[in-house]
């Protein structure tokens, strides 16, 4: 059985009468990315402070690289981890001397720390404002020196809460790509917490969707995907009796959808569809396009939200 570099069990923690996060539980294995989704309030950022010690449970355990995490214990795990959850900087410092001293609190030093600082600094485009003050820096760019100073120390364990807030596209781009880099060159576990969704597509191997504290689904990407939208789904854009071609496409597929001279259908069989355009043309209906449907994850996301709104 394959250990897990992190998992949580049954998490809950309240603050005051509001319980914030309610019996949590999922597990991440080594070298693999979760996405942690869900919309503003929905306890994304109390679940990271859980898990890296930041805050403690009111019940529930967290696991780290195999050692339940406790107060004995928490600073020693938390050597091995990174941990970007705001951009509480030292305004009076530069850019430089930010990473330079986060990088010799988890032990790096001389030649080894200037290399790491200056690869960060470049990595995050920031080599011009290296010795510039970060209390004059923009929420991006403060958003970049403090997601370097998680990974100085490149760490085995990786927590970003919300990365791209403040970074413009190419930026937050940039930023995804380094992850997948560091992942699969130093084997590091990820879980990034995040409502925005773009680039997670080729990130995030596992996702859970939260809301409201409660972890409404979570696992392989794939797999939820397969569950959530079984066999093959297609869109045709058909010219000529719609009410004839949704009746023909009732007749050799599923769950058959769609108005205006477009039709969705599933099968399990791709031969259908093959079918199913020759039996339209047959009878006089002119098929523009068969385009295949892949959902992804910003479809999971929102279909789970609107089922467990009512949507």
């Amino acid at each position: 059985m394959t250990q897990t570099t992190v998992t949580a069990d049954h998490l809950t923690k309240r603050f005051g009468d509001h319980e914030a996060v309610s019996a949590l539980s999922f597990s991440v294995t080594p070298g693999r990315a979760f996405g942690l989704l869900g919309p503003n309030g929905s306890g994304k950022t109390t679940t990271i402070r859980l898990l890296n010690g930041l805050l403690t449970p009111d019940s529930g355990t967290v696991t780290l690289f195999g050692e339940q995490m406790t107060p004995r214990n928490a600073d020693a795990l938390r050597q091995r981890i990174g941990v970007q959850t705001d951009t509480n900087l030292y305004d009076t410092l530069s850019a430089r001397e930010n990473l330079r001293t986060w990088g010799a609190l988890y032990g790096i030093d001389g030649r080894s720390l200037d290399s790491r600082v200056d690869e960060v600094l470049h990595t995050f485009g920031l080599t011009g404002r290296a010795d510039s003050l970060v209390g004059e820096f923009s929420k991006g760019m403060r958003q970049k020196i403090a997601i370097g100073r998680a990974i100085i120390h490149k760490p085995d364990l990786l927590f970003l809460d919300e990365p791209t807030a403040g970074l413009d596209p190419e930026a937050a781009a940039e930023l995804i790509d380094y992850l997948k880099q560091m992942i699969q060159t130093l084997n590091t576990t990820l879980v990034i917490s995040t409502h925005q969704l773009a680039g997670l597509e080729s990130l995030c191997d596992d996702i859970g969707i939260i809301a409201q504290g409660r972890l409404l689904a979570a696992g392989p990407v794939n797999a939820l995907l397969d569950r959530a939208w079984p066999g093959n789904r297609y869109t045709l854009s058909i010219d000529g009796d719609h009410n004839a071609a949704r009746r023909i496409v009732a007749a050799r597929a599923t769950a058959v959808d769609g108005a205006d001279g477009e039709l969705t259908f599933h099968t399990d069989d791709e031969h259908t569809v093959s079918e199913i355009v020759a039996a339209l043309v047959h009878e006089g209906i002119a098929v523009r396009s068969v385009i295949p449907q892949h959902p992804t994850i910003e479809d999971f996301y929102f279909t789970t939200l609107d089922k467990e709104t009512g949507a």
